[in-house]
């Protein structure tokens, strides 16, 4: 598409004179009128150039749907190509973490809304759930605790 083509030599055309060919003019006039239907003023040089930028920002930038937490580092034993910080992290190898080990939903700051949360309620094999001691049991256990240190420590003065 001639539209990546101008933006291929784009850098070039505005940083060097040399690169400022009429080849290329004549490339950066298609593709300017394909994007705003206009044509260029080819009075000066100046109007290439904003026209080229125009080009340049048309297309939209690259964005990830994933994003790690600051600080974070994510590591897979034995496998240091999954190895990565915000700055490395892909779309896929986010993917591969929350397939993979979904416990480590924690360390992202940014998933996709469709993305599914984890089930709270799913318990690892071999973990035994104890349930909470009632307040006034649990109150009762730490005096029969407590009783008999506080009882050597006066004993000892």
């Amino acid at each position: 598409m001639i539209i990546d083509e101008v933006q291929s030599f784009a850098r070039d055309f505005i940083n060097f004179k040399e690169f400022r060919t009429s080849s290329r003019k004549a490339k950066i006039r298609e593709a300017y009128t394909i994007l705003t239907g206009d044509k260029i003023k080819v009075s000066c040089s100046t109007c290439y150039i904003e026209a080229l930028l125009l080009i340049v920002n048309s297309k939209p930038m690259a964005t990830r749907n994933y994003e790690l937490k600051r600080g974070v580092l994510l590591e897979a034993f034995g496998d240091a190509s999954k190895t990565c910080t915000n700055d490395t992290l892909t779309d896929e190898l986010a993917e591969w973490y929350l397939k993979n080990q979904p416990e480590k939903i924690i360390y992202f700051s940014k998933v996709p809304s469709n993305h599914p949360a984890p089930n709270p309620s799913i318990v690892p094999q071999n973990i035994v759930i104890i349930p909470p001691i009632e307040k006034d049991m649990a109150t009762e256990l730490i005096e029969q605790v407590m009783e008999p240190k506080k009882k050597q420590v006066k004993a000892k003065k």
